[in-house]
């Protein structure tokens, strides 16, 4: 049978042009609407382009807190794409309309190797190793991380972080630490998640450091080495007299070691330059009744309109 010459190169051309074909990059999108980041915290693989859409009459940024990647302001409508290559945790934020708050809009893109994409449930859908607890799950089992593990349970970022990403090393402050702070303050903080976010993720540094590899890291640096945490912001590993401190803090509880990282306990809540923690206002459901409240007489030569 003679085979159409035509009808034989369009077919070799077509299998030529399948084979060239480069496989479909990953895709995941991000809304913001509201003045928030929706989904807030994304998982998604290597290889992967997210793109951001603005969905508010006012304009926002994308801004990576270490400096990776920067949108620029993104109009009503308009759009901001990035491909993640390198798996890590990447932390944003908005660098306009900003309030008294550090950061008044925040996210987090949790990027894991190929083939290994976590559910929306936080569990891994291929590759994991059952059985090891991960920084979230020892946090919130540590008797001297109570209110610490409450924490991070409310502000939900850093919960995904702890749990789905890694290696960190965690400067946990105990119960002293925020009972220091005033319970004021601590419940203000947790009605204010944004800020809590911030506050919780300025504990956590990339990669895992014992005591001996803080020490170490310093005594290398002259007793004094600076590391990054999540927030974009420094904390300072000094070593003086034998005594090891993070920032204006004390480990007292060292090298709990989790699945994706370490716990050092200390005795003061870290707060990053800038931070405002929020003041605690009374509910408006509290307030007495202005029909239950007793007239007071006015002073002398003023009248009570």
């Amino acid at each position: 049978m003679r085979r159409d010459p035509i009808i034989f190169g369009f077919i070799t051309a077509l299998v030529i042009g399948l084979v060239a074909l480069p496989a479909l990059a990953a895709t995941a999108g991000v809304d913001i609407q509201g003045g928030s980041y929706h989904p807030a915290s994304l998982t998604v693989e290597s290889n992967t382009t997210v793109t951001w859409t603005n969905h508010d009459r006012i304009g926002h940024t994308v801004t990576s807190t270490d400096g990776l990647f920067d949108s620029g302001p993104i109009e009503h409508n308009e759009t901001f794409n990035y491909t993640f290559t390198d798996t890590g945790t990447y932390p944003y934020g908005c660098t306009l309309n900003a309030s008294t708050r550090r950061t008044p809009m925040q996210g987090v893109v949790i990027v894991v190797p190929e083939g290994m994409a976590v559910a929306p449930d936080g569990n891994r859908t291929s590759g994991e190793e059952p059985g090891n607890a991960t920084l979230a799950d020892l946090v919130s089992g540590s008797d001297l991380l109570t209110t610490f593990g409450e924490a991070v349970g409310k502000a939900g970022i850093a919960q995904t972080v702890l749990a789905a990403s890694g290696p960190y090393t965690v400067f946990a402050p105990d119960d002293a630490a925020f009972a220091a702070l005033g319970n004021e303050t601590v419940a203000a903080l947790f009605n204010d998640t944004e800020t809590l976010d911030t506050l919780l993720m300025h504990h956590v540094v990339r990669e895992t450091y014992t005591v001996n590899d803080l020490t170490a890291k310093a005594n290398a640096a002259g007793n004094r080495t600076v590391l990054t945490t999540l927030t974009g912001d420094n904390l300072t590993v000094s070593t003086t007299d034998g005594n090891l401190t993070v920032g204006n803090a004390t480990i007292v509880a060292s090298d709990m070691a989790a699945s994706n990282g370490v716990v050092q306990i200390v005795d003061t809540v870290l707060v990053p330059p800038g931070l405002v923690l929020p003041e605690n206002q009374t509910a408006v459901g509290n307030q007495t009744a202005a029909g239950n409240q007793t007239p007071v007489a006015p002073p002398p030569g003023r009248v009570i309109p």
